[in-house]
């Protein structure tokens, strides 16, 4: 199949629809292509795992592909939905499982791993990218997404009023609502430089291989978010600034040293 007719159906198989999330796909797209390539394997002779699939936009894409696709979540109420759209779509190449990514085991090696927009919700995240490694051999790949823990998304979130009180205890008791729990809801609990993260997975490892920005410090602005032409806009100009300034980013990191499943580490 041609490789824009692939690309086309990775990205139509997501309802993503926003640019800055489209521009993702094609980041996730692109590392396994780039694997394809070099391992000299077909997109259908891959095993990919997916950690904390959610609702499965980035799963469904993945299964698209016809590679063998093996994902979790530690949300049972996401992943009951996803098992919903899979049985919907008839889609017999993947599996989804309830299941915590510092703990997950199935005992399988994996070409690709993909963690999008996870690392920064965890309170061990050593822990985690030691049990990632653990399911991956020499040559696998870890793509990985993540905001830019000091970029402009996340300091204008620092700084929400709104943000900050719901994290209240006080006020939750107040309005009856459950306690707020550091790391264990949507919130994030890490926040990282570009170094700490390349450091953390070299310490596994792990060699950055190819890395991109997601969006700018435009994404700031709320009427831009609703705007698709304007986000698209925002998209191309973090591609042209330091990547200090962009909001998030997307990495490759290739498994080559002896840690991993493989080795039997």
């Amino acid at each position: 199949m041609p490789t824009q007719r692939r690309l086309a159906e990775f990205i139509s198989a997501s309802a993503y629809t926003d640019p800055v999330d489209i521009k993702k796909l094609r980041f996730i797209y692109g590392a396994l292509e780039k694997y394809v390539r070099s391992s000299g394997k077909s997109f259908e002779d891959l095993h990919v795992l997916e950690v904390a699939c959610g609702t499965g936009e980035i799963t469904l894409s993945l299964a698209s592909l016809c590679c063998q696709v093996t994902a979790f979540d530690i949300d049972q109420k996401a992943v009951e939905y996803l098992q919903a759209r899979i049985e919907d779509r008839k889609i017999s190449n993947l599996t989804v499982t309830v299941d915590d990514g510092c703990t997950f085991d199935d005992g399988r090696v994996y070409d690709i791993v993909v963690a999008s927009e996870v690392f920064e919700h965890v309170l061990e995240p050593a822990r985690l990218a030691g049990s990632i490694t653990r399911r991956m051999g020499r040559g696998s790949y870890l793509v990985v997404t993540t905001p830019n823990g000091y970029g402009p998304w996340e300091l204008k979130n620092r700084i929400d009023v709104r943000s900050h009180m719901r994290k209240w205890n006080a006020l939750r008791r107040l309005l009856g609502k459950t306690p707020y729990v550091r790391g264990a809801g949507a919130d994030h609990c890490q926040f990282y430089m570009r170094r700490d993260l390349v450091s953390l997975f070299a310490s596994f490892s792990l060699t950055l291989i190819d890395f991109a920005k997601s969006d700018s410090f435009l994404a700031i602005f709320r009427p831009l978010r609703r705007n698709h032409l304007l986000q698209s806009a925002d998209t191309r100009l973090a591609d042209t600034m330091p990547y200090w300034l962009a909001s998030g980013w997307y990495f490759v990191f290739e498994l080559t040293g002896l840690k991993g499943a493989n080795s039997g580490a």
